[in-house]
């Protein structure tokens, strides 16, 4: 699901690559079984795949493969959830190792080297068909996103964008991604407090989706962060966002 792109998003300073402290809990597994490496560009630019969620990485350190802190189901071996630019997944090429094709991922470790396979940049992992935006027609009351759905103070506004689950469509709940929590997308009720503002996970009853709700036209903006990022039917069709004005694939298991 793309559900953690709702998590508030960390600054690139924040997300500094890993350094040799947390490289040093790696442990060297096996040599690296690898072909001569491929550029992907003649000049040798580096070529923008998009977001990745929760795809393995395989890493290498002095030409051993290792996993991150000796575990490798160790979150440190997986690509992470967020948006934001300090996520995007660059290369400049690939090659085979053990005979599969994998991408070098430009920058994501100091002092290791990290790979995904090609596989996972391939229509099969860019799906976003589950993803479809709404627009609210009448004004209603959403619930939180816990199990319990319980009610909330929050009021959603015609003329607001939310995202829907089609997944949970035909359930007695309906998950949504709401409008940014900034009182001034649509949805009201929310305590200002001067953090980040971003979008958050509700429910909403069977009967509030098929009476206050219908599906928006394909160009109708779902933002989802202070940054502005967006989605609309037209990008999910595309399997993909709108992160600082410009279009990039999101690839997830």
């Amino acid at each position: 699901m793309f559900k953690n792109k709702f998590i508030k998003l960390l600054t690139a300073a924040t997300f500094a690559v890993v350094g040799i402290s947390s490289i040093n809990t790696m442990s060297h597994v096996s040599t690296v079984q690898a072909s001569t490496f491929h550029y992907l560009r003649r000049d040798h630019k580096l070529v923008t795949l998009g977001f990745g969620q929760k795809l393995p990485l395989r890493l290498y350190r002095n030409g051993r493969h290792v996993y991150y802190n000796d575990d490798p189901t160790d979150d440190g071996n997986f690509t992470d959830e967020a948006i934001g630019s300090a996520f995007l997944l660059k290369t400049h090429g690939w090659k085979y190792i053990n005979g599969q094709k994998y991408y070098k991922i430009y920058n994501y470790f100091d002092d290791a080297s990290a790979y995904i396979n090609a596989k996972y940049f391939t229509k099969k992992y860019n799906d976003l068909s589950y993803e479809q935006v709404y627009t609210v027609t009448k004004a209603f009351s959403p619930r939180n996103g816990d199990m319990q759905a319980s009610k909330t103070n929050l009021m959603l506004h015609p003329g607001a964008a939310i995202e829907v689950d089609m997944y949970s469509k035909d359930n007695d709940i309906v998950s949504i991604g709401s409008p940014i929590d900034d009182n001034k997308h649509g949805l009201t009720g929310f305590v200002e407090d001067g953090s980040y503002h971003s979008s958050a996970w509700l429910k909403i009853t069977q009967s509030q989706f098929r009476n206050n709700c219908r599906k928006a036209s394909p160009n109708t903006k779902f933002v989802f962060d202070d940054d502005g990022d967006y989605e609309t039917n037209a990008s999910l069709a595309r399997g993909g966002i709108y992160h600082k004005g410009h279009f990039y694939k999101v690839y997830t298991r």
